[in-house]
C-alpha cells in the first residue's frame, strides 16, 4: 500500500512558486501603499487650507498688502485656531507618512497678493 501525501520535492516546489509571486507582487503592493498614503496627506492638507479660506472670508480684512483679523495684524493661523473656531474638526490630523500626529501649532501662512488673500499650508511667515 503506497502512502498519500506529498513529496519533499512537491513541497518545495509549490514554496518556490509562492515566493516567485510574492517577489513579483510586493513593489507592486508598496508603490499603491505609498501613493495612497501621499494623496491622504495631500487631502488633509487640502482640507486645512479650505477650513482656513473658509475662516478667513468670515474674519479677515486688509490694508493695503496688511492681513487684519479684529483690528489685530496677523500672518497665519494654525490647526488649533481653526478647531477652537468651528472650521477644522476638533480630532488629531494623521500624517501618514510616518504615522505621526501633525501638531496643533502648525501654520497656514496668510498673505494679500493681488487683490486676494493667499493661504499657504505650514509655510514661513
Amino acid at each position: 500500500m503506497k502512502d498519500k501525501g506529498f513529496t519533499l520535492i512537491e513541497l518545495l516546489a509549490v514554496i518556490v512558486i509562492l515566493a516567485l509571486v510574492l517577489v513579483i507582487i510586493m513593489p507592486n503592493v508598496t508603490g499603491i501603499l505609498n501613493r495612497t498614503q501621499n494623496r491622504l496627506n495631500d487631502e488633509q492638507k487640502n482640507a486645512v487650507l479650505n477650513a482656513a479660506r473658509q475662516w478667513g472670508v468670515s474674519n479677515l480684512s486688509h490694508d493695503g498688502d496688511d492681513v487684519y483679523y479684529g483690528g489685530n495684524k496677523i500672518t497665519y493661523i494654525t490647526i488649533e485656531d481653526l478647531q477652537n473656531s468651528g472650521y477644522l474638526e476638533d480630532k488629531k490630523i494623521k500624517d501618514m507618512t510616518d504615522k505621526g500626529d501633525v501638531p496643533l501649532n502648525t501654520k497656514v501662512c496668510i498673505i494679500y497678493k493681488d487683490n486676494q488673500f493667499v493661504y499657504e499650508y505650514d509655510g514661513e511667515c
